[in-house]
């Protein structure tokens, strides 16, 4: 098989997470959060591309809870066109519904247990970006 390298975005204006995944392992992992002052932090996008040498990059598609599109869904797929316009590869749009819930229960499970501590918080939106990418590789 084949391995190939994604990377997994839940864009935010305010913050963006990121996550890296990969076939071999079928699994994604989160990376780091790009932290957006006023407009998006392409630099910090520029090295984590040039670090991983994705094949394609997933980006949450942010759906209503019916699946109906928002305002939000029309600044993800302004984002996508530059972010493919920049870097020249496949983007996927994915649907990114209940993945920040989902990562904030994650996280207050492993504050409860002990494996997480509140500055870890920030972390959560490369956790989500990290939900979004794993759902991907596992529709593969």
């Amino acid at each position: 098989m084949l391995n190939l390298t994604f990377i997994g975005i839940d864009f935010g204006l305010a913050n963006t997470g990121v996550a890296v995944g990969q076939t071999i392992t079928s699994t994604a992992s989160a990376l780091k959060t790009i932290h957006n002052q006023g407009k998006f932090n392409w630099e910090e996008l520029d090295k984590i591309i040039q670090q991983w040498q994705p094949n394609a990059i997933v980006i949450g598609n942010p759906l209503t809870e019916s699946g109906e599109e928002q305002e939000t869904t029309r600044q993800v797929a302004n984002f996508a066109k530059k972010v493919t316009s920049r870097y020249q590869l496949p983007v996927h749009l994915v649907d990114e519904r209940f993945s920040s819930m989902l990562a904030q229960k994650e996280f207050a499970e492993a504050r409860k247990s002990g494996n997480a501590k509140r500055k870890h918080a920030e972390n959560l939106d490369s956790h989500a970006a990290k939900i979004i990418l794993q759902r991907w590789l596992d529709s593969l």
